[in-house]
């Protein structure tokens, strides 16, 4: 498995809405979220149709007509057939979209970027998932909610750091290690307590007002406001994409040359994930680990 195993990381450069459906809570529309920690997530089934949608774009590019059948084949054998005909699975598997850094508001820069060290044993757990090192945690065992350490970024020690309405004071600097190169678009980047940072992941997503215009009137259409949650713009996150050879007993494709085919021609540069699209929402810049 871990010879076909790749990370993909997720720099938002947009806000992007993966939601959850229709919630009684104050805000109608909540982003996904796990269960068990309140993180947010964009899930496995989420990503994977962004990634055949994305396949789809490519596809709509391109001009001759024996090219563009070849690249529907190609696309069912990666992603599955969606035909009654020629039923198999696809040979590409998706892994949920964990977060690594979240973006909050602070006195020391416009904002910052802060980590934990549950996210970032949750790191080790995929990075040895697939074969490469993993973080040294051991200088991060002693962080108590008012401390944070300094991984990117310039600061003093002593310095006292708002996030939000939180205040953590910096105490020493600390290196990532084998990390620090999927933290490399966090400029300036605080480990702070888990506690900290579920609060931030929690309470400091950005919320939005929508309405409904009434074409004829010119106001708002009754009963048409929402709030929706979205993720901010800035988060790093990433996600664990598994190789294998295609299923369809007709043609073979290998684990191989379908990871080469993705990496190298299609899948590259941004893509879009979640709704609100036409508004500029879930636009990601990608960098392939």
């Amino acid at each position: 498995m871990k010879n076909t195993a790749s990370i993909l990381g997720l720099y938002a450069v947009t806000p992007c809405h993966a939601g959850s459906g229709a919630s009684v809570g104050v805000v109608d529309l909540p982003i996904q979220r796990e269960r068990h920690t309140n993180w947010p997530v964009i899930q496995a089934s989420g990503m994977k149709g962004a990634l055949r949608a994305h396949f789809d774009r490519f596809k709509n590019s391109i001009t001759a007509r024996p090219d563009e059948e070849a690249f529907k084949k190609i696309t069912e054998l990666i992603f599955g057939s969606d035909s009654r005909d020629n039923d198999h699975a696809g040979s590409l598997t998706v892994g949920d979209v964990k977060i690594l850094a979240f973006p909050m508001r602070s006195n020391v820069a416009p904002f910052v970027w802060i980590t934990c060290p549950a996210v970032l044993k949750r790191l080790n757990q995929d990075l040895a998932l697939t074969g490469r090192k993993t973080i040294d945690l051991a200088n991060l065992q002693e962080l108590t909610t008012d401390k944070a350490l300094w991984a990117n970024g310039l600061c003093k020690e002593g310095d006292r750091i708002l996030l939000e309405d939180m205040e953590v004071t910096a105490t020493e600097p600390c290196s990532l290690g084998e990390g620090t190169p999927f933290f490399q678009e966090a400029e300036r980047l605080l480990v702070v307590h888990d506690e900290v940072f579920g609060y931030g992941v929690s309470h400091c997503t950005s919320v939005m007002a929508q309405i409904k215009i009434d074409q004829k009137t010119g106001t708002t259409s009754n009963g048409s406001l929402r709030y929706q949650e979205e993720l901010p713009a800035d988060t790093l996150m990433y996600t664990i994409l598994f190789w294998g050879d295609s299923r369809d007993d007709k043609e073979s494709l290998k684990a191989d040359a379908i990871r080469g085919y993705i990496q190298d021609e299609v899948v590259s540069g941004h893509i879009q994930i979640g709704g609100d699209e036409t508004l500029g929402r879930g636009i990601f810049s990608l960098t392939w680990f």
